[in-house]
């Protein structure tokens, strides 16, 4: 079942394509973006390579309605103002990027979400990285392999950069994730991409393009 560890905070949104530089081939990577002044805290963009797939937001969202019962979580996803979801699998399913298990291509997953006012108190760093992994409470069985203070304009953030075992049993996974708080903290930005630690490394310089063209530009609130 979705899930994408039950703990971040997402909802309907749309994904729009940027203007491309005009070539006579199809170029290898196409960007996704907020649409332009539909989130409070900014606008984000980023690239992924063009034979990935990209999911529709109403289909995330039909993915997510199986654990949107609660208030909490209803509240959760409400406060989303984007997301975006990609599949580098032959056969692309939503359950490579939401569900628990480890998938064996990389998925991408984005967010931008608003903060409610009780939750700006507890708007840390340990937090954005316990976003996805309570990587903060899990000890040795989660080897951490960068784990970098990041800044874009007035939004500081994290990049991390980890690997465990979801469940006894289930491939290692590799999970490269950045977090940002936005200039009033009234915000969190997040990317992640993921696959199994052996996939990771087969596709370390595709998800590193992904991971470094991650962009946010605030000052677009009102």
């Amino acid at each position: 079942m979705p899930t994408l560890r039950r703990v971040l905070a997402t909802a309907v949104g749309v994904v729009v394509a940027l203007p491309a530089m005009t070539s006579c081939a199809e170029p290898d990577f196409r960007y996704a973006a907020e649409r332009a002044g539909s989130a409070p805290a900014g606008t984000v963009y980023f690239k992924v390579p063009q034979a990935w797939a990209e999911f529709p937001a109403a289909q995330i969202a039909t993915a997510e309605k199986g654990w949107t019962a609660g208030p909490d979580a209803a509240a959760l996803l409400g406060a989303t103002a984007w997301q975006a979801a990609y599949d580098a699998a032959p056969t692309p399913s939503l359950d490579h990027v939401l569900g628990r298990a480890a998938p064996d291509r990389p998925v991408v997953y984005a967010s931008l979400r608003s903060l409610y006012a009780e939750e700006q108190a507890g708007a840390t760093t340990t937090a954005l990285k316990d976003m996805l992994v309570p990587v903060s409470t899990l000890g040795s069985t989660v080897r951490v392999t960068t784990d970098a203070a990041v800044t874009q304009g007035s939004a500081s953030g994290v990049h991390l950069v980890y690997t465990y075992a979801p469940a006894p049993g289930l491939p290692e996974e590799t999970i490269d994730q950045t977090a940002y708080l936005s200039d009033g903290r009234d915000a969190v930005y997040l990317l992640v991409v993921r696959c199994t630690t052996t996939c990771y490394a087969e596709h370390r310089d595709e998800i590193a393009t992904v991971t470094a063209s991650y962009t946010i530009e605030e000052g677009r609130s009102g």
